[in-house]
């Protein structure tokens, strides 16, 4: 891959990653917001004004699987919506006209794979909420029980891509886990001890991408 276009929702994430690929080259880091749209927006303006080779979703996600901790590594196999309903004809997540699952591209997921073996591999569900309570977490929980990590811009991402067939790739670092009723004290946890040594696995995933 010569040109890596990157989507970040938050200034935070975008910090990391703009401490470890500096404006200009061959890499860009753009900063959607929060949310869907913002993220499908952004990706569109980076196809349109980058023309990369590839784009990444990047940036921190929750779980509620057991044992899957804070600053672990989650590379995002396939994406999907856990808060989308088209009607009769469509499953559960599925935009009409849409595959129920976005499928990441295979040459990054093995990208991903040598650069980061200790990542856990699996499906990123996306929607427009943060955590809201354990019932709400169960209704995911039944829907995607294979589910790894949730977040509110990577399935948005994965559409754009499709629809514009460039390869895509997730990687999630964990900020929180809802197994214990502490998410949101994990979540600002993370941001003050290990936020910047999570993100060290977006730099070797990248040099394994450009090579």
């Amino acid at each position: 891959m010569k040109k890596v276009g990157i989507v970040c929702a938050m200034k935070e994430e975008l910090a990391l990653l703009q401490r470890e690929f500096p404006e200009g080259g061959d890499i860009r880091c753009v900063l959607s917001g929060i949310g869907k749209v913002n993220a499908a927006v952004s990706a569109e303006r980076l196809i349109t004004d980058f023309a990369p080779d590839c784009i990444l979703s990047i940036g921190v996600a929750g779980t509620f699987v057991e044992g899957l901790l804070e600053g672990e590594t989650v590379t995002v196999s396939r994406t999907a919506y856990h808060d989308v309903w088209c009607g009769f004809g469509n499953r559960f997540g599925q935009v009409e006209g849409m595959p129920p699952y976005f499928e990441s591209d295979p040459v990054l997921l093995q990208c991903a794979r040598k650069a980061l073996p200790e990542a856990r591999e699996g499906l990123l569900c996306s929607g427009d909420q943060f955590y809201i309570s354990r019932e709400e977490d169960e209704r995911q929980k039944k829907l995607y029980p294979e589910a790894l990590a949730v977040d509110m811009e990577g399935a948005a991402v994965a559409q754009v891509c499709h629809m514009h067939g460039i390869p895509f790739l997730a990687l999630k670092i964990i900020s929180d886990n809802h197994t214990d009723g502490r998410q949101a004290e994990r979540y600002e946890g993370f941001w003050k001890n290990i936020a910047e040594k999570s993100f060290h696995s977006v730099r070797t995933l990248l040099q394994e991408i450009m090579l």
